[in-house]
């Protein structure tokens, strides 16, 4: 048998054991309340920013640029669609001029030839015209992320399209460019070299589109809320006018793996679009924290 000591201290034992369970239990249990609390919260925010701006606010009042002749810079054919959806549509919808300039015909895997056509259809759907849309082949702009895109060169075309098309507003990637693939940044870097080289057109506001964290990025429009707070520059479509941007998607077949059905699921950018204007010395200050 057990010392009477060793009874009571193995009693004294399992009594805080139990007691420690119980608290435990006491504070997931509350816990979990106060989660669900702030999620419930948090959906009906969602809820009242939806409803206060996507459906009571006419269309021609949603969006935040006021422009005439918009060019939308993008690296690769799908692009339009993946990331500047809601901006593209929103503006053909109010009337803009919008034209697209796609630096590669986004022959990665060979399927440059399908890709191609395959812009055109996704940009029509989007309400840009044929003869708005202009793609590069240029064998130095290869679609290929370790592939160091020619600064200069590209900033020679995008000056030389502004110039020839008299455009009043640029759209394109910022310094993450959305997804961290180079040939993204290195529309952003082009642009910088512009602003640098003092051959950004004076008449030209630019604006980059903003690349978020992974959490906000698939949170569709449980982002809503961040958007309105952390941008005044925003471009968002309703649920009945998001699929417009998945049927263009859709356009891009040769594109359509499976985690790209995921990403249409998913993606805020399918159905929110912040935006930066910036100029020269946000420009500078970028490239102090690339240094």
């Amino acid at each position: 048998m057990l010392p009477i000591d060793s009874l009571f201290a193995t009693q004294i034992l399992q009594d805080l054991y139990l007691r420690f369970i119980a608290d435990a239990l006491s504070y997931l249990k509350s816990f979990a309340v106060y989660i669900s609390i702030w999620i419930l919260a948090y959906l009906l925010v969602c809820a009242g920013v939806y409803r206060r701006y996507a459906r009571r606010v006419p269309t021609k009042f949603r969006g935040a640029l006021k422009v005439k002749r918009v060019l939308v810079v993008i690296a690769h054919p799908d692009d339009e669609c993946m990331f500047f959806g809601p901006t593209i549509f929103r503006l053909c919808e109010q009337g803009a001029d919008v034209h697209i300039l796609c630096l590669s015909n986004g022959n990665y895997e060979g399927k440059g030839h399908l890709r191609r056509y395959e812009l055109w259809k996704a940009c029509i759907e989007l309400g840009v015209p044929m003869q708005n849309i202009c793609l590069m082949t240029d064998t130095r702009l290869k679609d290929d992320p370790q592939c160091q895109w020619p600064t200069a060169i590209i900033a020679k075309v995008i000056q030389h399209t502004l110039d020839t098309l008299d455009i009043d507003t640029l759209v394109t990637f910022d310094r993450g460019g959305v997804s961290s693939h180079a040939n993204h940044s290195a529309v952003f870097y082009a642009v910088a070299y512009m602003f640098v080289e003092k051959i950004m057109p004076n008449r030209c506001t630019v604006y980059t589109l903003d690349s978020v964290n992974m959490f906000r990025k698939y949170w569709g429009y449980l982002d809503l809320p961040l958007s309105f707070v952390l941008s005044s520059k925003r471009y968002f479509l309703r649920w009945t006018e998001s699929r417009r941007i998945i049927k263009a998607m859709k356009q891009h077949r040769s594109q359509m793996v499976w985690f790209r059905h995921l990403y249409v699921l998913f993606s805020r950018y399918i159905v929110i679009n912040t935006l930066r204007k910036i100029n020269l010395a946000d420009i500078e200050l970028e490239l102090e924290v690339d240094e």
